[in-house]
């Protein structure tokens, strides 16, 4: 028996492509790219618009426009993978025997590591965009592999409120975020579309004396404003809505945030392109292509293959990526 036919390589590629993990959202705003290569490129304008076309006599020649300062920006996708040993493959296997040849349980066992393996991938990946949003820039230092890619986000676009928002008595949120916004506007010529925050800020907020004494009403000044009431509030000073992200993933043995919960950034609008996640071919989908398991159309993006070692005779289920998310345009980030 192939090793490959212990669990079917479409089914495998389907179901790892698909498991929602409901609480990885960053990808709404860096989507998935898939590459047919192991190469991303990407074009960065270095201006913001074309300067308007100035009016001109009958007959006379139009005046001449230049083109927008381009920078080429290209790299190597980085692998990211993990495997997990099927330790319980022997008494599988001989129940399998047992019961006449049925392998169910066996296969059940491929694709629950599959999806643990899975996760593993996606929220490396997931903190991966969480350090290029909240930080402008893709640095990793593991496992032998080192390299730092800065976006370059402007330094204007690096702010700090006038006082810290924890100091809920005398923080002037609203202040700040008009002031932020007129900032992003004055850089982008539009404004931004979502403010990303965590919980925390949002207990800040719902706290603070400004936005309370904001939400006032004939009753009074409440001394907690409802979630509701503030996104009011926000829209009503015509403030980007608050996005709040929570995510948390497990990293050297403890629970720790995808991004800080001390950050805020402004993201722009859904119709203005930030980024992506280019997601390459991984080493393990050329071989399965190769085998014929899977066509070569279904090679780009994250892959499960289940592999077979002899000594000692065991089963292994990887999940393989080749991933980097990337800012292509750094003066849409806000932090």
């Amino acid at each position: 028996m192939l090793i490959y036919d212990l669990a079917n390589p479409q089914e495998l590629l389907g179901f790892v492509r698909n498991i929602p993990f409901s609480q990885f959202t960053l990808d709404q705003f860096l989507p998935v790219e898939t590459l047919n290569d192991i190469e991303y490129r990407f074009t960065r304008s270095d201006l913001i618009d074309q300067e308007i076309a100035p009016y001109r006599a009958w007959d006379a020649e139009a005046a001449i426009g230049s083109r927008q300062g381009l920078s080429r920006i290209m790299g190597e996708i980085p692998p990211i993978s993990k495997k997990i040993r099927l330790g319980e493959e022997q008494r599988l296997r001989l129940r399998s025997l047992q019961i006449g040849g049925d392998t169910t349980d066996l296969v059940n066992q491929i694709f629950d590591d599959s999806a643990l393996m899975t996760r593993s991938v996606q929220g490396r990946i997931e903190v991966a965009r969480g350090r290029a949003l909240y930080d402008g820039k893709f640095v990793v230092n593991e496992n032998g592999f080192v390299q730092t890619l800065d976006f370059e986000v402007p330094g204007g676009n690096r702010v700090v409120p006038g006082t810290l928002w924890s100091d809920t008595v005398n923080a002037k949120p609203v202040d700040d975020l008009r002031a932020w916004v007129d900032a992003y506007v004055a850089v982008n010529g539009f404004k931004p579309g979502y403010a990303l925050v965590s919980t925390p800020i949002v207990t800040n907020l719902l706290k603070n004396a400004e936005i309370r004494t904001l939400s006032a009403t004939i009753a009074g000044t409440p001394g907690l404003v409802t979630r509701s009431a503030l996104d009011a509030t926000l829209v009503e000073f015509e403030l980007p809505p608050l996005v709040v992200y929570d995510a948390f993933v497990q990293s050297g043995g403890s629970r720790v945030r995808v991004v800080p919960s001390g950050h805020l950034v402004f993201l722009p609008p859904p119709d203005q392109g930030l980024g992506s996640t280019f997601m390459g071919i991984t080493a393990e989908a050329l071989e399965l292509a190769g085998a014929g398991q899977i066509t070569t159309q279904q090679a780009p993006g994250i892959i499960s293959v289940v592999d077979k070692t002899f000594d000692p005779v065991s089963l292994w289920t990887k999940v393989a990526a080749v991933a980097i998310p990337v800012i292509a345009n750094p003066r849409m980030l806000l932090i």
